[in-house]
């Protein structure tokens, strides 16, 4: 996917980022977001603290990242597991108290990374540098924003904030939230799930989703979501 022109890419939750390349170039330029903490300073504190554990963990491990720090204990026994985590996690808040970090903690994982450091910051970003770029006195007029995970709900909140703050909407503007699953979001819509996202995405791209398996379905009127996904 690196090389189709006018796609944009993110990683590690936003903390890594390249700008779409044109059809013209040759290659991506990755950069990162300064989010003011001491990453090496973070990791000379966490690292001795999760080699231990890990040492008492059969089947965990360290994996680290340009701006966070996670530990993973999903190949282990579910019940150790989730039980060294929960005493990992106050250790970490102790040893880390001055850093201006947060712990999140997912399936299988602890992840130490900036406080400020999440989906949603990024998203703003991008959404605010897209009308930059294109010099109109409105948002975008399409942004589809789809996630199947609890830190994608920063992403649809920042697409509701984003949209709050600017000073003219345009009627033909087409926004929508969509997380992957039904169960409770900040999402106004929902998907089943994964292949549905293909589906949706085919549908955008006027495809033939009869190909694909099953179509794809919203949580409201069928035909007025395609409709308006497939806004050009």
């Amino acid at each position: 996917m690196g090389d189709i022109p006018g796609l944009g890419l993110a990683a590690s939750n936003g903390a890594c980022f390249a700008h779409p390349v044109s059809i013209d170039s040759s290659s991506r330029k990755w950069e990162t977001f300064d989010y003011g903490v001491d990453w090496k300073a973070v990791k000379r504190v966490a690292l001795p603290v999760l080699s231990k554990y890990t040492a008492r963990t059969n089947g965990s491990f360290v994996k680290l990242t340009h701006s966070s720090i996670g530990w993973s204990y999903y190949s282990c026994d579910p019940e150790w597991g989730s039980l060294q985590a929960a005493y990992l996690v106050p250790e970490l808040e102790h040893e880390l108290r001055s850093f201006d970090v947060r712990f999140v903690t997912l399936k299988g994982v602890v992840e130490v990374v900036p406080r400020n450091l999440n989906k949603g910051f990024f998203v703003k970003k991008v959404l605010e540098e897209s009308k930059l770029r294109t010099g109109t006195p409105g948002p975008a007029d399409f942004i589809l924003c789809m996630g199947d995970d609890v830190s994608d709900e920063k992403m649809f909140t920042s697409v509701f904030s984003f949209i709050a703050e600017q000073d003219q909407m345009d009627k033909s503007m087409y926004a929508f939230t969509v997380a992957v699953g039904k169960k409770p979001s900040h999402a106004a819509r929902f998907v089943d799930g994964a292949k549905d996202v293909s589906n949706v995405l085919i549908s955008i791209a006027h495809g033939d989703v009869s190909l694909a398996g099953r179509s794809a379905s919203f949580s409201e009127d069928e035909d007025m979501q395609i409709d308006a996904l497939m806004f050009d």
